[in-house]
């Protein structure tokens, strides 16, 4: 971590900016060719939604979501200060806190991000704040995986507030960090699948593709993350 803070901050803003882009483009853009493309006719019986977006469409999703990712990546300002300053709960050495803990802290940042998504993916559904905030991602009704982060940018900044919650409350390597956040863009990208496979889900509240798209549909329901617990324990869950 040291050797990271001795690089100049325009330096690791551009590389954490290049990093991005490149995972968006490789974790949408496979099963975009996969699933859209390549096998657009043998998985058509999969599709959620019998329609196929249109190439409009698709440019809106990548272009909204790279907006995302740049204003995602100027996040690393703020990360460098509160490191350089000693302000977070960052530690270097796993033996600190062990391998079980380090394996941990991911789990718990996990469920720390499912309960923050659900909350505040509920609050921009309130009538004040949807049309200013959430509307946006909504416009794409029958998602791609490039939609998994068109967001409008108060939205993109909402949603990295989980970041600096996770730095300051609990002990994390920057490994596991940069686990997690991998695991973001990944799983974000597969509940916007836009196609079911039964077999992806292994265990019952495990948020699916099949439940997200309900809630593109219909965004009185299904507001969860990863899982589904936050959803039918107060009642927003519904099975299509």
């Amino acid at each position: 971590m040291e050797t990271v803070l001795s690089i100049p901050s325009i330096l690791l803003w551009l590389l954490l900016l290049v990093v991005l882009t490149f995972r968006y483009i490789i974790v949408a853009g496979l099963p975009y060719l996969w699933l859209f493309v390549i096998g657009k006719n043998k998985y058509k019986t999969r599709k959620l939604q019998k329609e196929i977006p249109n190439k409009g469409q698709i440019v809106e999703e990548v272009k909204f979501s790279l907006l995302t990712i740049c204003i995602y990546s100027c996040g690393i300002w703020l990360f460098l200060y509160w490191l350089k300053h000693d302000y977070t709960r960052n530690y270097t050495d796993i033996n600190e806190y062990g391998w079980a803990y380090f394996f941990l802290s991911i789990v718990v940042m996990i469920i720390m991000h499912d309960a923050y998504s659900y909350w505040t993916h509920r609050l921009i559904h309130h009538k004040i704040l949807f049309k200013y905030v959430h509307a946006l991602h909504h416009k794409f009704k029958n998602p791609t995986p490039w939609s998994a982060f068109a967001f409008h940018p108060l939205e993109s900044l909402l949603t990295l507030g989980i970041i600096p919650i996770v730095m300051f409350i609990i002990p994390w390597h920057h490994t596991a960090l940069t686990i997690f956040i991998t695991l973001i863009i990944v799983y974000d990208t597969f509940i916007h699948l836009g196609y079911n496979f039964e077999q992806l889900k292994v265990f019952k509240w495990q948020n699916t593709p099949k439940d997200h798209d309900v809630h593109h549909r219909n965004s009185k329901y299904n507001f969860g993350l990863y899982f589904t617990y936050w959803d039918r324990l107060m009642g927003t869950y519904f099975k299509d």
